[in-house]
């Protein structure tokens, strides 16, 4: 198989994946704790990391990069992001509608970072931003979403937008970063056991949800990500992130009946339409 269809099933794998994530977390926690599961879930995902490196013989620490840094990465891109991403979907906030506001992260990132912007572009981050609107809005006033719900789903958005940022300058190898963040998160979720409810069903309603994230998102789907953005064969691997959404909709409508509304449609219309201006070759620049 040669180069082309290896990335492609990489790809497709890694959306199909990612864009799971949500109904996976949304039944665990039909079963679970927030801590519990969280916790569960990095002491499986560290683990096989660091038995993976212990295998294959290979460095489980950053070699030239400050651990410091390294470590306060993942204290955004992985603890705070994961956690909030936890605490929305507990407060209520469907799956769907949490992938879709966190497809905006690659977006922001975007404009954050670069110098020049087009005016094509320029016009895709509005549409965007009036689609997150519109979906917010439905949810908020409409189906009286709890604004608790809503800060959380901005926080995880917010953290993962940070995290990012700061993990774009780091160049190690993902087995020598993803231990010490997976410890880091694993040590912050024990510290916060003593002070938040730690209940938890045993039986399959928490552990396949519990595993399937351990195993297949946080080490499968993670290392799929860092070979796609190492690999060069994608002009932008971030905009992975926009397809996300799709799928978890289409995955949250089959596993939950979680119906959609006209505005909601109009939402994922124009945040789908903003994103094709904003991947768009530019033709002027101010």
């Amino acid at each position: 198989m040669n180069a082309k269809y290896t990335t492609l099933i990489s790809i497709g794998l890694f959306v199909l994946l990612w864009g799971s994530a949500a109904i996976f977390t949304k039944w665990g926690l039909q079963h679970s704790d927030i801590i519990p599961f969280l916790f569960f879930r990095f002491l499986i995902a560290t683990a096989l990391i660091l038995a993976f490196c212990v295998w294959k013989k290979l460095p489980f620490l950053p070699q030239n990069t400050s651990w410091k840094y390294v470590a306060l990465s993942g204290l955004f891109l992985i603890s705070g992001y994961t956690l909030f991403y936890y605490l929305s979907l507990k407060l209520g906030i469907a799956p769907g509608l949490l992938a879709t506001i966190l497809a905006l992260q690659p977006i922001i990132t975007f404009f954050v970072t670069e110098k020049t912007y087009s005016q094509l572009k320029l016009t895709g981050l509005v549409l965007s931003f009036a689609g997150i609107i519109l979906l917010v809005y439905h949810n908020i006033f409409v189906n009286q979403l709890s604004l608790w719900a809503t800060f959380a789903s901005l926080f995880c958005l917010f953290c993962i937008t940070t995290g990012a940022m700061l993990q774009r300058k780091i160049a190690e190898k993902p087995w020598q970063i993803l231990p010490l963040q997976y410890v880091l998160s694993l040590i912050i979720f024990l510290f916060i056991i003593p002070f938040q409810p730690f209940h938890f069903e045993m039986n399959i309603g928490f552990w396949i949800p519990t595993l399937y994230q351990g195993i297949v998102i946080s080490v499968v789907a993670q290392l799929i990500f860092y070979r796609l953005l190492q690999s060069g064969n994608l002009v932008n691997t971030t905009s992975l992130f926009y397809l996300v959404p799709l799928v978890t909709l289409i995955l949250d409508f089959l596993v939950f009946r979680t119906e959609l509304s006209p505005l909601d449609y109009a939402g994922i219309i124009a945040i789908l339409s903003g994103v094709y201006l904003v991947y768009r070759k530019p033709t002027t620049v101010i």
